[in-house]
């Protein structure tokens, strides 16, 4: 029984199983896992490069320009952190020449709710998206309740020229609506069209020039793909806007490593509403997915990468888990071995995302832009990939789901800055928007960085409001609701059953042991849930709190 807010992987033949396995030979692995200061910057891949004139453009004169920085938000979907060792360009280019967030997390692990707070810096209960799909979440209450209120908007209002990149809030598009207006907030839109969204090969994106599908699914042409085609958009985004006096605020939202869904092609699917990455219960749609496919000039690279075990891997024991966690069967060794050509899969195709930066970087330089542009690079959400045998996907507030990659470079950050301590999803809103000197027009949950990056102030100790939403796994089973806390040691959550799980994280990391009914840890429990009942109403000041004293575990002997 699958677990997790995903599609069924099945298998298309041989020249569909490009990812696995992997054969020998091209680029070593280790020229992939060196320290980001000594990490070999990738060139620009043929099919980004030949997108662009890197011909030097003249930038427009000082006194025409508006002097406010840009910036530049690359993300991608359901990466993990440890995915960052495949990625030396984005090491180097961004966290090496700027700031590394080790702990960066998000409230909601799932892409909607998660997007949303990243894009308003705003809790899933202040931006009214709660899932997927409506009436609680998805496109359209997206819209309803955030369109004049996030981070684009605003800028745009305050003259910026915006942009946005590949995939964008669920059910944006669909079957019976393919064409769909420019959201608001964007000056300038190459948005994909759900369903095709989870494709790399054969999507459909909304661009000025009109709505272009770019090949076909099953045809692996690499003029097509799509992380390469984002790539070359952006290019020449940056390329423009050296001549434009205006300051310009990018999103690119890469599909990489995200699952890739087969198209359906019947057109039976007509429900507005409905998103790919899991159709209604009962609406006789199966959705299929393989895992996300590499550029063809990595097909051959990381031959011995291998899928990481901690101890909670294919966990044993789960008795102290919620009953739908214990009712999961082991995982089979045919299960592992598909989390091992999959775990490759993910790594390989974020090769070309990374040398996306690196194409990015390099023109922004050559364009004089680089020294006044914030460029953050960051997941949407964690990934689970065989945690307390939970095969893919993420929802459950395990830490591999609620911890991304973060990082972010620009003017005034020192070169190799870590931001310790813990930092939320939610924070990088009030960080762009304090950049910008633009205020919000609604009371925001997140904490502006701006001063823990550039003068190395102490992060307040917050607590982390964590939630979750309607949900249904891959079998049609709705996923158990649940609500918690996170706080820098202590996680705590309760399921809509009553049923709670706890962990000490400091003794505990892999969250092997729920210490929720340890009488030691009574007073322990009794201070989260005061921190969350604190925090499941709170609007703007009232989330970003500090955390009081929470006593530590008694002793019972």
């Amino acid at each position: 029984m699958d677990t997790v807010p995903q599609e069924n992987h099945v298998t298309l033949g041989v020249d569909m199983r490009i990812w696995a396995p992997i054969l020998a030979g091209g680029l070593a692995a280790a020229a992939l896992t060196v320290p980001a200061s000594a990490a070999p910057l990738p060139a620009a891949p043929v099919a980004v490069a030949e997108a662009y004139d890197s011909t030097p453009q003249p930038v427009a004169a000082p006194r025409a320009r508006d002097q406010r920085p840009n910036f530049i938000v690359i993300q991608t979907d359901d990466m993990i952190v440890e995915d960052l060792k495949v990625m030396p360009a984005v090491r180097a280019l961004i966290g090496g020449a700027g700031a590394t967030f080790n702990q960066m997390l998000t409230p909601f692990a799932l892409c909607c709710p998660s997007r949303a707070s990243l894009m308003t810096g705003c809790y899933p209960h202040n931006t009214k998206v709660n899932a997927n799909f409506p009436p609680n979440g998805g496109f359209v209450p997206w819209e309803k309740n955030n369109g004049k209120r996030h981070t684009a908007y605003l800028l745009e209002e305050s003259g910026y020229h915006t942009v946005h990149i590949g995939k964008y809030i669920n059910g944006y598009g669909m079957y019976n609506r393919p064409v769909k207006r420019v959201p608001l907030g964007w000056s300038e839109w190459y948005g994909t069209s759900d369903p095709s969204t989870y494709q790399l090969y054969g999507y459909r994106m909304n661009e000025p020039s009109g709505s272009k599908v770019y090949g076909d699914f099953f045809v692996e042409d690499p003029r097509n793909y799509g992380t390469d085609v984002y790539s070359a958009k952006a290019l020449g985004v940056i390329k423009r806007a050296s001549l434009n006096p205006k300051p310009f605020f990018m999103q690119v939202a890469y599909l990489a490593p995200h699952v890739e869904t087969i198209p359906l092609t019947d057109g039976s699917w007509q429900d507005s509403w409905a998103d790919v990455d899991k159709p209604e219960a009962g609406s006789g749609i199966s959705v299929q997915s393989i895992p996300p496919r590499p550029a063809k000039r990595h097909a051959n690279l990381l031959p011995d990468i291998e899928l990481t075990k901690d101890p909670s891997f294919n966990e044993a024991d789960r008795s102290d888990k919620h009953p739908f966690i214990q009712a999961l069967a082991p995982l089979s060794d045919q299960q592992i071995e598909d989390l091992e050509a999959d775990n490759r899969s993910r790594k390989l195709s974020l090769l070309a995302v990374d040398e996306g930066v690196a194409a990015m970087v390099k023109i922004l330089r050559e364009t004089d832009q680089l020294d006044n542009t914030y460029i953050v690079f960051m997941g949407d959400n964690g990934y689970i990939l065989g945690q307390h045998a939970i095969s893919y996907g993420k929802y459950f507030p395990y830490e591999p789901a609620l911890n991304i990659p973060a990082m972010m470079r620009g003017p005034g950050i020192k070169p190799k800055t870590v931001v310790e301590g813990m930092t939320f999803e939610i924070d990088l809103a009030p960080t762009i928007l304090e950049l910008a000197g633009v205020k919000a027009n609604r009371p925001i949950d997140g904490l502006s960085l701006v001063d823990r990056v550039m003068n190395n102030e102490r992060l307040p100790r917050r607590p982390l409001l964590l939630s979750s939403g309607p949900q249904q796994s891959a079998s049609g089973s709705a996923l158990p609701l649940f609500d918690g806390v996170r706080t820098e040691r202590y996680v705590w959550w309760v399921y809509e059953d009553g049923f709670e799980e706890m962990y000490d994280l400091q003794t505990d990391p892999y969250q092997m042991e729920s210490v929720a009914k340890d009488p030691a840890y009574l007073k322990t429990k009794l201070a989260l849930i005061g921190l969350w009942d604190r925090l499941q109403n709170c609007k703007g000041a009232a989330c970003r709190v500090a955390t009081p004293p929470v006593p530590g575990p008694t002793s019972t002997g």
